[in-house]
């Protein structure tokens, strides 16, 4: 079995700008610049011979670059406590199109959506474990005026989320990039 998800891997200049806003948050355990990533679609596990079928899918995708920015800091919570800190993507129905395309090409290859979250395009920047809920809002309230510059998303990428031999943790790698067509 592999662990897959298809994503948006960040230009080097806006990742360092996102990496910049660790710090300053208790018991947060922050993402790896490496590790920063917009997720389209959660695959989860599946056997290995599969994984062709959803290359084969993702390549039959036809769908026009565009731009993109992210901006403002939220988190998700279980009731009053939050587990995950993530910066935003500026309204843009373009991505939430992108996301439909891939879902439904990948129903061609047999995978279904098992995510029973409505698709919210964010960029996880820290795990939070016992972060105190109005120490969460003081770092959002300081840092809430983040926004990158809009860059250039002509590209989508399908991930295997590997686990560290050490067993401390895992890392992403890119199995394969799709093109986005420049009009």
């Amino acid at each position: 079995m592999i662990r897959l998800f298809v994503g948006l891997d960040l230009p080097k200049e806006i990742a360092e700008h996102v990496y910049s806003l660790r710090g300053g948050l208790e018991n947060a355990k922050w993402q790896e610049k490496e590790k920063l990533h917009l997720t389209l679609y959660f695959i989860g596990n599946i056997p290995e011979d599969k994984a062709n079928d959803v290359i084969q899918e993702l390549r039959s995708i036809r769908f026009p670059a565009f731009n993109l920015s992210l901006k403002e800091i939220g988190y998700f919570a279980i009731g009053e406590i939050p587990h995950h800190l993530w910066v935003g993507v500026e309204q843009d129905d373009t991505l939430k199109e992108l996301n439909k395309k891939v879902e439904n090409t990948l129903k061609k290859a047999g995978i279904k959506n098992t995510d029973k979250y409505k698709f919210v395009p964010h960029v996880t920047l820290a795990k939070l474990n016992g972060t105190d809920i109005n120490e969460t809002f003081k770092y959002i309230s300081a840092n809430n005026l983040f926004h990158t510059k809009p860059f250039l998303v002509d590209h989508f990428s399908l991930f295997q989320s590997i686990a560290k031999e050490n067993g401390e943790g895992k890392y992403y790698q890119i199995i394969e990039q799709f093109p986005l067509s420049l009009i």
